[in-house]
């Protein structure tokens, strides 16, 4: 072996186990691509894909959503897959190229990559696609906004326009952004879910901080009849509120309960339901520092819920009060989830079977179970490349 053999026999190595890890994360990416639907992440009580992969794998928020972000610009960019694949390119280095590649100019700039530090990778980026900031002129035609019901669905539309429009973009981005990611959290959801979110969010806290509070009080309709049976549906507006709901809604929000006769007349008007006092709330954000719900820890559009509901005499104090982010308030009461423990040491939440909501890691994955499933992704892998061979043989 003459001088210099052994070093460039090591470095092969080293090259060779770092595409080898490329690959297994590609097949992870794919998987992420696969999983990344509403209907998944219900299934496993998350609000997002990064959420998802920060809860079970343990992974923190930035990385999470990196995965996220790169897995689905990676379906529009093979060139750039294949490169990765092969480990002629690092995770840091994709995941700078994705933020600026298209179809049209991915294999440039994975060129760039050979002659370029990581650290330097994005700035050069740049500078050869020339990508400036430009400021758009104000246009003068006149702001519009329309909504209406549609079936139990509130629509909206509307076109805002010069600065006004680009002021609403930057916030909604800001918050869309900032959201979780849990099970929820950062998101690589849906952006029109989460400017959705972040719009009903906005109309809750504008509502909380309204200082009349007749105007910021909903008033909720409840048919007598309706009442005698035990059905407990009303109506806000002209639109019907299931019972869940009106316990999700009264929770952290004003209502005034009235009571109609047959005629649609109302013939009593209850009690205003017990808004979380200020002072209370900023001890329940400095306690809680987010949102309870496992794996999710979202610090804002976050909502404090009784443990054991004010409607069903459950106290207004720390001890029965809990921060849940938006999505797992709403998940707690649709699902009807339990909470165990004491919010000011240890909770457990469990869903409608009793279930303890846990990592999957921690949920009995012995060293035996992670073979078996090592063992089951290698047989799907080599089944999937014997049906692709198959496929691309000649008959």
């Amino acid at each position: 072996m003459e001088f210099g053999d052994s070093g460039r026999w090591e470095r092969g190595r080293l090259v060779a186990a770092h595409a080898r890890v490329n690959r297994s994360l590609v097949d992870l990416l794919d998987l992420i691509v696969e999983l990344d639907t509403p209907e998944s992440w219900l299934e496993n009580s998350v609000s997002d894909m990064a959420s998802w992969l920060q809860f079970d794998l343990g992974l923190e928020a930035k990385t999470a959503r990196a995965w996220v972000r790169v897995a689905h610009a990676l379906v529009e960019l093979p060139l750039i897959r294949q490169a990765f694949w092969d480990g002629a390119v690092s995770f840091d280095e994709v995941r700078v190229l994705c933020r600026y590649a298209t179809a049209e100019n991915e294999g440039s700039l994975v060129a760039l990559t050979a002659e370029t530090p990581v650290g330097d990778l994005a700035a050069v980026i740049r500078r050869e696609l020339a990508i400036e900031s430009r400021r758009r002129a104000a246009r003068q035609e006149a702001s519009w906004v329309s909504m209406g019901w549609d079936e139990g669905l509130l629509w909206l539309r509307g076109e805002i326009y010069g600065v006004d429009g680009l002021v609403v973009e930057a916030v909604l981005r800001r918050l869309a952004t900032q959201a979780p990611v849990d099970p929820a959290s950062g998101v690589h959801r849906d952006p029109e879910v989460l400017t959705a979110e972040a719009l009903v969010q906005m109309a809750s806290e504008s509502g909380a901080t309204d200082g009349d509070h007749d105007r910021a009080t909903l008033v909720v309709h409840f048919d007598a009849a309706d009442l005698s049976s035990g059905r407990t549906s009303g109506l806000v507006g002209s639109q019907l509120i299931d019972g869940d709901e009106l316990l999700a809604l009264a929770c952290d929000s004003r209502l005034q309960p009235a009571i109609d006769d047959p005629d649609g007349f109302t013939v009593g008007v209850g009690r205003t339901s017990r808004k979380i006092p200020h002072w209370l709330r900023r001890l329940l954000d400095d306690r809680d520092g987010g949102c309870r719900f496992p794996g999710c820890g979202r610090t804002r559009w976050t909502h404090a819920h009784h443990i054991i509901h004010w409607a069903n005499e459950g106290p207004t104090n720390l001890d029965n009060l809990i921060i849940l982010c938006g999505f797992h308030h709403r998940l707690v009461h649709r699902d009807r989830w339990r909470i165990v423990g004491n919010p000011n040491g240890e909770v457990g939440f469990l869903d409608r079977w009793g279930y303890e909501y846990r990592p999957a890691r921690s949920q009995a994955v012995m060293a035996d179970r992670v073979e078996q499933l090592l063992e089951h992704l290698d047989y799907y892998y080599d089944y999937r490349l014997g049906r692709l061979a198959t496929a691309n043989s000649p008959p």
